[in-house]
Formats: structure tokens, sequence, C-alpha cells
């Protein structure tokens, strides 16, 4: 199965790439009206300042493997441990007034 992450990804920075082209583009532009310009660049700027926060959210919901690796729970084997032993996690403390530990 191809990686959808790294596809997600690449089409977002393709994106970004033709947008910033178009940008340099506009302002280099010497025979456009001004205000055309200007409305022009605002457009350009607000497509890539969305496929920054496209990228941004691709990587927070698509995490890469090695990162979706989570903690052992507690009394949980740990890979490498010799069977029948098992590693005790400690628990955050959370102190009256609190909703998760710190």
């Amino acid at each position: 199965m191809a990686n959808l992450r790294a596809d997600l990804l690449n089409e977002f920075r393709n994106q970004k790439y033709y947008a910033e082209m178009e940008l340099v583009r506009l302002a280099q532009e010497p025979n456009m009206n001004y205000k055309n310009k200007i409305d022009k660049i605002a457009e350009t700027l607000e497509k890539i300042s969305v496929i920054n926060q496209q990228i941004g959210l691709a990587d927070a919901y698509f995490q890469a493997p090695e990162q979706q690796v989570q903690a052992p729970q507690v009394g949980e084997p740990i890979v490498g441990q010799p069977e029948g032993e098992t590693v005790q996690v400690a628990q955050p403390l959370v102190h009256q007034g609190q909703s998760h530990g710190e």
C-alpha cells in the first residue's frame, strides 16, 4: 500500500511551491495594475497560509509509524525483557483540583 501520509504531504508541498513561484512572479510583474497586483498577492498569500495549515494538520493526523509507538502499560512486558518479568511504569501524580497529571 502506498504511503498516504507521504503522498499527501508531497501534494501539499507541490501546491505550496507553485503558489510561492506565483507570488514571486506577481511581485516582479511590471505591467500589472497596482491595485490588481495587491489583490492577487493577497490571494496568493492566503492560499499559501491555507496550504501551510493543511501540512500541519496532515502531520498531526497522519503521524509517521515510528511516532505512533505508545509507552508500555503498567505490568506490560517490554520487548527484550525475559518472559515472566514485567516493568512497572510510573503513573503521573494527580493532585486535588487537577484534571490530569503534569
